[in-house]
């Protein structure tokens, strides 16, 4: 070959060497970058995905990487508290309050929304029948004419107070056929027989009439008329007496009845026993 052909292909060699070898450097930055996108894009990731292990940290990413879902979660939460009523909740639209002065306490104070009240000061089992009453929102009306009138479907009865000068054994028998009248009138609604609450120490110490022997021996032949399916006793003593078992003095003024205060303390405690026997829902 001569020497002048060797050269030239020499040339060519070279010429093809470096073409290959500048090709090589001026991708390579490029691939470096590349690879740097790609790593960032995996620890972003990982960012989002894995969150520190901290509430706050979880609730802010909740907050703030989603409104939509947000929103969504607080509305939901919202309403559910609107909706599901605590299990001590029951409606009191459907009830019936019968008895006497302590019962007029309770429609005045109580603020028992939604129920009836059949009721007045000296009311007894033993009258009960004989006078018309004035029902707020309803009228002037008897018992007859107002259990005729509407339907129940829960009925308190508290009488007693007036009644404690009699023999306990005629009183009972009264008040049986009072619950049997009223059952016939309203069958499907359910009977609460309230136990009549105590007076003071003092008075019962000095009422011959009107003490706390005589009322705890009358509700202890109340409480036999329940049956525990639709007649029920509840005794709300257990919120106002002291130690000794009477009316705490500081609960009453007149040793009898309770302050205005105290009544929607027992119209919420009515309420929750209520809807722990027979709750609705």
């Amino acid at each position: 070959m001569k020497k002048s052909n060797l050269v030239t292909l020499l040339s060519l060699c070279f010429l093809i060497v470096a073409v290959i070898l500048f090709m090589f450097l001026w991708k390579s930055p490029s691939a470096g970058s590349g690879t740097k996108t790609e790593s960032n894009s995996t620890t972003q990731s990982n960012i989002i995905t894995t969150p520190k292990d901290t509430s706050e940290d979880t609730s802010y990413a909740a907050t703030e990487g989603s409104s939509e879902a947000s929103t969504s979660t607080i509305e939901t939460s919202t309403t559910d508290n609107i909706t599901t009523p605590p299990k001590s909740d029951i409606s009191m639209d459907d009830a019936l309050f019968i008895g006497d002065s302590r019962t007029v306490g309770l429609m005045e104070y109580a603020g028992i929304d939604g129920a009836d009240y059949f009721c007045t000061v000296g009311m007894s089992v033993y009258n009960i029948h004989k006078k018309p009453v004035s029902v707020p929102k309803v009228g002037k009306v008897t018992l007859t004419e107002l259990l005729n009138s509407k339907k129940y479907g829960k009925i308190y009865i508290m009488l007693g107070i007036n009644e404690v000068g009699y023999k306990i054994s005629s009183t009972v028998e009264k008040y049986s056929e009072l619950i049997e009248f009223i059952k016939d009138k309203q069958p499907n609604a359910v009977i609460f027989i309230q136990a009549n609450l105590h007076v003071t120490k003092s008075r019962s110490d000095s009422d011959k009439v009107v003490n706390n022997t005589a009322i705890n021996g009358l509700n202890a032949e109340l409480a036999k008329l329940a049956d525990g399916k639709s007649k029920f006793y509840l005794d709300a003593n257990i919120l106002f007496d002291d130690k000794t078992g009477a009316l705490s003095s500081d609960k009453s003024e007149d040793s009898t009845h309770l302050y205005a205060k105290y009544y929607s303390e027992w119209g919420r405690w009515i309420i929750r026993q209520t809807a722990s026997l027979i709750g609705e829902g």
